[in-house]
Formats: C-alpha cells, sequence, structure tokens
C-alpha cells in the first residue's frame, strides 16, 4: 500500500473510532449481545443471546448506558431480538429450539408491561407458531413486526393493537428463513433472509409488502451463493442498507437502494472474507458495519463506495441511532456513538440545507414545502409514493442561498401517505406528506 494511501486509510479509522466508546459498566458476553432497543437517550434495553455457557438475558439502563441492571433470565432461553414501543411496554424474541444455541426454553416471544420487572410469554398469536424469531420492529404505539428465523422456517408476525394479539403468517413460500424487517407505515415494508438454509449454497434475498403483509414480492436476490441478508437500516425513507453474511470466501458486498426498496445495487466491502451481520447509519452516506471477532468494525462516509476499519467493536449485531445524533451498537459488548465536532461523518458531510415540513399538512388539495440553502446548489424537489414511485418534481435547477417556498397541488393526486424529497451535493432530506380527499 503506497504511504499516501496508508495514512489515509489510518486516518479514516482513527477519526471515526473518535465517535465510538466501549461502555465501561456495559455487560461483557460469554456469547453475544444481539439486540438493542432504545425509547430515549437515556432509557434502553439490550437482548443477550446467552447459549451453552449461560442463559439469554435482558438488561437496561435508564442513563443512557452508564449503568445497566440486569432484568430477566429465565433459564434455557436465547433470546434473538427485542424492541419497545415506550418506557413500559416491550417484547424479547427468542430464536428456539433446535438451533445452534441449544435452547430449552419453548416460549418464542416474551412481553413486558412495566418498563421490564416482570415479563410473561405471548400466548394470543393466531396462525402456525413460528420456530422462533430474529429481527423485530416497532413502528409506532399499534404496529410491532417480528420475523424468524435464520435456516429456516420463515415466518412473519405482526401485532397491530400494541402487542395484545399477534397475526402469524408461514412466509415459506417465499424465501428459507428470514433475519430481519423494517416497515415505512402500517402498509408498506420490507424483509431479508436467505434462499436456502446452507450457507454455502444460498443467497439473499429482499421481499417487500404493500398490503402490510399479506403478501409479499421478491424485490432483490443477491448475485452471488455463500451469503445471506442479515440487517436493514434505513437512514432516509429513500436510500437504505442491507448487510450481506458470508461464513467463508470473497468478495463481500452490501446492498443499498436509493428508490425506497424498488431496486437494490451491490457495493463492495472487502476483497477478503469479512465476516458481516450488524449495519447502521447514521445519515445518507455515514455508517458502519459489524459481525467480525477477527476485524473491527468498518466503516463508510461516502455511502458505502468505500470502507476502511473503524477501530472498536467486536461481533457487532445491530446498531441503533436516536434522533439526538447519539447511537449504540451491540455485540460482545455495548459500544456508544455521541456526535463530536471532530466525527468524520460531521466533517466530511457539512449541513448544506434544510428541508422544512409542508404546512399545512394534512391537506387538500394544496401545501407549501420550504426549504433552506446554505450556499448556491443544484437542487431537486420532488414528491414519492409509499411505494417509492416519483409522482411529482416541483423543482430541478439551481437556487441561491437563502429560504425557499414551494407549492404542491395534489389535486387529482389520491389520497395517502407522501414524501417530499430534496436532494442536493449528494445528500438528501425527505419529510411525510398526507393528503386528505
Amino acid at each position: 500500500m503506497k504511504p499516501f494511501l496508508l495514512i489515509l486509510w489510518l486516518s479514516f479509522g482513527q477519526l471515526i473510532a473518535q465517535t465510538w466508546q466501549t461502555l465501561p459498566n456495559a455487560p461483557v458476553s460469554l456469547s453475544r449481545i444481539d439486540d438493542v432497543s432504545f425509547v430515549s437517550p437515556a432509557t434502553g434495553w439490550i437482548a443477550e443471546r446467552g447459549g451453552s455457557q449461560q442463559s439469554g438475558r435482558v438488561w437496561r439502563t435508564t442513563d443512557g448506558g452508564a449503568t445497566w441492571t440486569k432484568q430477566f433470565e429465565p433459564g434455557g432461553a436465547c433470546f434473538r431480538c427485542i424492541a419497545f414501543t415506550d418506557p413500559l411496554r416491550g417484547w424479547v424474541g427468542l430464536l428456539g429450539t433446535e438451533e445452534f444455541c441449544t435452547q430449552t426454553d419453548t416460549n418464542i416471544i416474551y412481553y413486558t408491561t412495566n418498563g421490564g420487572d416482570t415479563w410473561f410469554p405471548v400466548t394470543s398469536i393466531n396462525g402456525p407458531i413460528p420456530r422462533g424469531l430474529c429481527g423485530m420492529r416497532v413502528l409506532d404505539d399499534s404496529l410491532v413486526v417480528a420475523v424468524g428465523r435464520v435456516r429456516g422456517p420463515a415466518f412473519f408476525m405482526k401485532s397491530t393493537n400494541g402487542g395484545a394479539s399477534w397475526l402469524s403468517k408461514d412466509m415459506n413460500g417465499y424465501a428459507y428463513g428470514l433475519v430481519d424487517v423494517h416497515f415505512f407505515t402500517a402498509d408498506s415494508g420490507i424483509a431479508v433472509g436467505m434462499t436456502d438454509s446452507t450457507n454455502e449454497i444460498s443467497s439473499g434475498i429482499i421481499l417487500t409488502t404493500v398490503d402490510s403483509g399479506e403478501t409479499w414480492d421478491t424485490s432483490y436476490v443477491s448475485s452471488q451463493i455463500g451469503e445471506w441478508c442479515w440487517k436493514i437500516s434505513f437512514p432516509t425513507r429513500m436510500v437504505g442498507y442491507v448487510s450481506l453474511q458470508r461464513n467463508s470466501g470473497s468478495p463481500v458486498n452490501v446492498l443499498k437502494t436509493a428508490d425506497g426498496g424498488l431496486t437494490w445495487t451491490e457495493q463492495r466491502l472487502a476483497d477478503f472474507n469479512y465476516y458481516v451481520q450488524g449495519i447502521g447509519f447514521l445519515d445518507e452516506t455515514t455508517g458502519w458495519v459489524g459481525g467480525n471477532n477477527t476485524y473491527p468494525v468498518y466503516g463508510t462516509t461516502d455511502g458505502g463506495s468505500t470502507w476502511a476499519s473503524a477501530g472498536f467493536g467486536s461481533r457487532v449485531n445491530r446498531f441503533q441511532f436516536l434522533e439526538n445524533g447519539e447511537g449504540y451498537a451491540v455485540g460482545q459488548t455495548v459500544y456508544k456513538y455521541t456526535s463530536s465536532p471532530t466525527s468524520v461523518g460531521r466533517l466530511a458531510v457539512p449541513s448544506s440545507f434544510v428541508l422544512f415540513q409542508n404546512y399545512p399538512n394534512p391537506f387538500n388539495p394544496g401545501t407549501v414545502i420550504g426549504f433552506q440553502l446554505s450556499h448556491a446548489a443544484v437542487v431537486r424537489l420532488s414528491v414519492f409514493d409509499m411505494l417509492g414511485r416519483e409522482v411529482a418534481v416541483l423543482l430541478n435547477e439551481e437556487k441561491p442561498p437563502g429560504r425557499h417556498l414551494v407549492q404542491w397541488d395534489a389535486t387529482g393526486i389520491p389520497a395517502g401517505v407522501y414524501f417530499s424529497s430534496l436532494r442536493a451535493a449528494g445528500k438528501s432530506e425527505v419529510r411525510k406528506m398526507v393528503v386528505v380527499k
């Protein structure tokens, strides 16, 4: 490697590492901490998988990760995913029996209504009972979705009443196994997993739904065999990433979409084997991947075009970023991200524009969309529907610095949820709008 490139490589890793710290009082797992769920900067939970050496455990912090309290250890459980809607209501999913962590607990999911002080098995499941769950996400106070499991069988679960009851759907007609799920609205979402239970002959697969999980379409199948889709990260409505786990061999890629999941491209992460699992993006360009216990986390500041060592972390399986700019990563232990003036993400991607919420909202038929530029730039202001289709281009030209207002007349546009998207200088911001009739 040329000296200049070596210096650039090291500087990149050192700058990214400055934004992450290993929390000194967090649990250090004998297996791995598989998932994390924060409902505020102070309050969050982690799910430790467990295995032959210890049972799965749930831990809580109420001081932003400074201290942790063990809340739940039922014995014989392998916890895989966790999600909370608020400081009181949450769920933790189990990997299931007959899997690699030797689980003996026959429950698939537990719930709490008092912040994790007590937990109970979920019994109100309508439909076939999943064999295990790997990914769980909360959309709002009502909708909670989950999928499982790695190596199959594939299932999708959802609750539309805040966990009071659950519906379960057999997904084996769509994929062999499912690992993660992400919903944009109550109707539209994606799920990712594998085409075969054996990694060496499997490809990664991405499924999409527009009817709340009743039916699914195949959005993408990765070009290589020997890999599974693992985790999902959408920093904005349009731009998203999916990690591809390879147990051995190379090259290693990640998947990226710029149109809300309609199409995907493969981006090279490494030409050597890097065991990728967790993936998380702070914004459209700044993100990290983890999972490997030989190499540390890798990071990018150019939307996945190039990657370099970030100098922290081991076995990272999940990232979560909060609205205040902080973030958490969990693997062998817990790592915390705090934005600072020296952050690569902040230096490489300065704030050059702001997209304001439209007013009025909801509206019929007209609304005003405002944005502000810090310097002159060519901007594209457009409107997308929930499927990621561009339904209107309101502006596509150079604009001077300052605040600008654009009117949108939605006459003839069906009622529903839409997204205003402002793109400039290689970045974009998205706001949710509602058309009523």
